[in-house]
């Protein structure tokens, strides 16, 4: 892969079942000394994103999950808990806050109701970063 835009790949994860998904998605596409910023958004109330300090349970599974199937001595790991009103928001925000090149996910099982209502997150936050958005096939769907 190409060292520079692979550098600082952030990966937003919502839980434990889309972080195995996604986990095992980007695993053979991954080179020695690539850092992943592993991202969880929390509901929030405040309008500005935040990086949440401390981790409460449910992240705090999710990542378990995610290390479990992903841990590579080679790797570095960064886990970033935000809180933000809308995920789309929080995960543009995420990019500049973490300095990632890059973001990388498996898309989210959705209905055609709930895309019509949420505004498709996934295909928002590809037209929106400020950075390329890879979207790996959920093979678990």
């Amino acid at each position: 892969m190409n060292d520079e835009l692979f550098e600082r790949i952030l990966v937003p994860i919502a839980s434990p079942e889309d972080a195995e998904a996604t986990a095992r998605a980007i695993r053979p596409h991954l080179d020695a000394g690539t850092t992943l910023i592993v991202t969880h958004v929390t509901r929030g109330t405040d309008a500005e994103t935040t990086i949440k300090t401390g981790r409460d349970q449910f992240a705090g599974a999710t990542y378990e999950t995610f290390s479990d199937i992903l841990y590579r001595r080679d790797l570095e790991f960064e886990w970033v808990t935000l809180e933000a009103r809308e995920v789309t928001e929080a995960l543009v925000d995420a990019v500049e806050m973490t300095t990632a090149t890059v973001v990388a996910f498996t898309p989210r099982d959705m209905d055609t109701w709930k895309q019509t209502l949420a505004g498709d997150p996934g295909n928002r936050l590809i037209r929106e970063a400020a950075v390329p958005v890879m979207v790996f096939p959920n093979q678990q769907s």
